[in-house]
Order: structure tokens, then C-alpha cells, then sequence
């Protein structure tokens, strides 16, 4: 599950954010958009949204609003140019944890993730324990049945959830009563199941 939701439609921004985030080893789910950001809040929950005001199909007000109805983000830092007192304002008062301004001293990542770490604390990466699945594909599945894990030009496919295309094996999720023993593909970036199940 991703700890953090960043919707800027500012691609280097956006990239700033994300590479940030995962570098003090936060999940983060990436939106370009506003639809892509209700997508993403129909399918995932989020302990800290980073939401742009400013974006290219509606404005991150309505994002906002979704978030606030839907209960799926529990903190959202307005991050935007836009400086108007009055929309900071008023977006703090229904709720907002902070309002940012892209281009000051408190938009820099020091201070941006300072204030991550007073909201929701320090990442609760899960460590995902097992063995890629690259090599559980080499060593244990026959070759005529590896195409079940892999796309169409035969490479693992990316992760829907954060976009990473590596995958763990895991057998820690159950109790194992050999001959049958069961496992888990998930995502080793974020955790995300991987179907099919290995069985």
C-alpha cells in the first residue's frame, strides 16, 4: 500500500517529489492529472497526499474535496504556485495539513520531508522477504509455464500500483504444509500483489 499520493501534472516536479519520497524509502503513487488521482482514490488509501492546485484537466480542489468526502488520504499538503492568502485560507480551514508554494524555502526536500516525518512519522516499509522472481521463474517453474508471469515481449510487466517491474516470492504470508507449498508474487517495491498466485 503506497504511503504517499503525489499529484502534480509538472513532470520534473512530479519526479522531484516521487525520487524524494523513495529515497527516505516512502511508497509513492505517481498522477499526472486529476483523473488519474481519482483513479488512484478508488483503488488505494494514503497516509499523506502531496496535491497541486494547478492542474491541466480540473483543478486540484476537486481532488481535494474527493479526498476529504472518500476518507482516503489522511493528511494532503497543498503544493502549487499559486500564492493567493485567500485560497490558502480557505483550503486550511476544510482541512488541509499545510500550503506549500512551489519555488520557497519551505518547498526545498529538507523541509518538505521534514514535514512528512511530523505527519505521518517515518516510512512503515514493510521489508518483503523471499527471492526474486527471475530466479524462482529459473529454478522451480518449468519453462513452458513462465509465460504466465511475463508480458508479451517476455519481461516481468510493471508493477500497476508504482510502476517498478522487480517481484519477490514470498512464502511468509501463510503456514506451509509440504507437499503443497503456497507463496506470494508481490511487488518488491511496494508489496502489491502480483497475480497469479504461486502455487
Amino acid at each position: 500500500m503506497p504511503d504517499i499520493l503525489v499529484v502534480e501534472d509538472n513532470e520534473k516536479e512530479r519526479e522531484r517529489l516521487v525520487r524524494m519520497c523513495k529515497q527516505a524509502h516512502y511508497s509513492v503513487l505517481a498522477c499526472a492529472s486529476a483523473a488519474e488521482a481519482e483513479n488512484a482514490l478508488g483503488v488505494h488509501t494514503f497516509r499523506l497526499a502531496f496535491l497541486d492546485i494547478g492542474l491541466s484537466d480540473k483543478s486540484g480542489s476537486h481532488v481535494f474535496s474527493l479526498a476529504r468526502r472518500s476518507g482516503k488520504i489522511a493528511h494532503v499538503i497543498i503544493f502549487t504556485g499559486n500564492p493567493s492568502v485567500h485560497l490558502k485560507q480557505r483550503l486550511l480551514a476544510e482541512g488541509a495539513a499545510d500550503y506549500i508554494i512551489k519555488g520557497t524555502p519551505q518547498a526545498r526536500n529538507e523541509e518538505l520531508l521534514g514535514r512528512i516525518r511530523a505527519l505521518i512519522g517515518e516510512s512503515q516499509e514493510d521489508v518483503v522477504e523471499g527471492i526474486p522472481l527471475d530466479q524462482f521463474l529459473l529454478r522451480h517453474i518449468p519453462e513452458h509455464s513462465r509465460g504466465l508471469f511475463l508480458s508479451a515481449d517476455n519481461a516481468l510487466p510493471t508493477c500497476s500500483t508504482c510502476g517498478a517491474a522487480g517481484y519477490t516470492v514470498t512464502f511468509a504470508q501463510q503456514a506451509q504444509l509440504p507437499p503443497e507449498v503456497k507463496g506470494l508474487v508481490v511487488c518488491a517495491n511496494c508489496g502489491h500483489p502480483f497475480n497469479p498466485e504461486v502455487i
